[in-house]
């Protein structure tokens, strides 16, 4: 083990800082500045343990990316071959999926063909009939991924020769592939993912409700406050009705969120895609609340007059908090039209809009 290494400050390293916060800048497309990098790097230094020069990047860089809401890149560190013996539950089937990429993408000549097929083959699949721990053997070249045509011509070709069974196998080590490509701190000569680069303290001291990813508020910001919600009762209050106005347009209803102030209680109405928003009254009426104290009966009560003055059929109350008891009472006693979302509510529906697969969301 280096001692160096591990007794370092490595939050007080300045070239380190600027290499995270390019990173982050490529592969979340969020700009932040040095100060909550080197936050994240001391809090990084309690949960690993940097014993090689080499590690440093890796780990600080797979850290700081999941810490900002590029979910998976610190699983992303285990190798594909693991992953894929476990998915398709065949280890000689995953060999011989393997050794097919390999062939055609990685090691093209060097792999025979004949890998993927029962018979002689490559060192995988030898392994693999002799019961050797294939889940060991670590392929970097793997981890580097493909173009998505390369890979749906990959599976085609596989479905072509081998059949079904060989053809998902071969899918499963694409897949895999790509998590861990799009999830790298090895960046040279990656295309961006995200178009520009968003100052992360906008989502605490902007006024906008406009995206770029986005209708009403930023899949960068959604990524981000899924992996820590509890930054959700500090952001704008702008930004959090932005953020339950984004919710409802994913979800394919018509929204039309308010001017943010003297909106007389009602920060966001909601139609049906089928109803006409200039004669049809709304289906909802929301009222959006980023406190940390229990919401009082009297605003429940507010939103439901709202709701009977409208037309609405029903009111919804998103806070980052939970009702008062008197609240749920009012609202069951006198049967208003008005339900809780509360703060395990609103970090669903956060988990619900956060991006999947690659990491990557575009808007339709």
């Amino acid at each position: 083990m280096c001692s160096k290494c591990a007794a370092q400050d490595w939050s007080a390293d300045r070239s380190l800082l600027e290499w995270l916060a390019e990173l982050v800048g490529i592969r979340i497309g969020l700009a932040v500045t040095e100060v909550e990098l080197a936050r994240i790097v001391r809090e990084a230094m309690l949960n690993f343990t940097i014993s090689d020069y080499k590690q440093v990047n890796d780990a600080f860089g797979r850290y700081a990316l999941e810490r900002l809401g590029l979910r998976g890149a610190i699983a992303a560190r285990d190798g594909v071959i693991p992953r894929v013996c476990a998915k398709v539950g065949d280890e000689e089937l995953a060999a011989r999926a393997i050794a097919f990429m390999m062939e055609r993408v990685l090691r093209p000549g060097v792999v025979s063909k004949e890998c993927a097929m029962p018979g002689e083959g490559s060192d995988l699949v030898v392994q693999a009939r002799e019961g050797r721990y294939l889940a060991g053997v670590h392929i970097p070249q793997l981890e580097y991924g493909i173009r998505d045509v390369d890979g749906r011509e990959c599976v085609a070709e596989a479905l072509r020769l081998y059949g079904q069974e060989v053809a998902d196998a071969v899918a499963s080590v694409i897949d895999e592939m790509q998590f861990r490509a799009a999830r790298s701190p090895i960046v040279l000569g990656v295309r961006r993912s995200w178009d520009g680069v968003l100052d992360l303290s906008e989502l605490f001291s902007s006024e906008s409700v406009m995206a770029s990813y986005g209708r009403f508020f930023d899949q960068r910001f959604v990524n981000y406050l899924a992996s820590n919600y509890d930054a959700v009762g500090s952001i704008h209050w702008r930004k959090f009705e932005g953020l339950v106005a984004e919710y409802f347009h994913r979800a394919g209803f018509q929204v039309e969120i308010g001017p943010g102030r003297n909106d007389n209680g009602v920060d966001i109405r909601v139609w049906e895609k089928s109803l006409a928003t200039d004669v049809s009254p709304p289906t909802l009426l929301i009222q959006c609340k980023r406190v940390r104290r229990e919401i009082d009966k009297v605003v429940v009560k507010a939103l439901a007059a709202d709701v009977e003055w409208e037309g609405a059929q029903q009111g919804l109350l998103v806070a980052t908090a939970d009702w008062s008891p008197g609240a749920r009472e009012v609202v069951r006693t006198r049967s208003y039209r008005v339900a809780e979302v509360n703060r395990s509510a609103v970090w669903q529906w956060l988990e619900d809009m956060r991006a999947t697969g690659n990491g990557l969301w575009y808007p339709a």
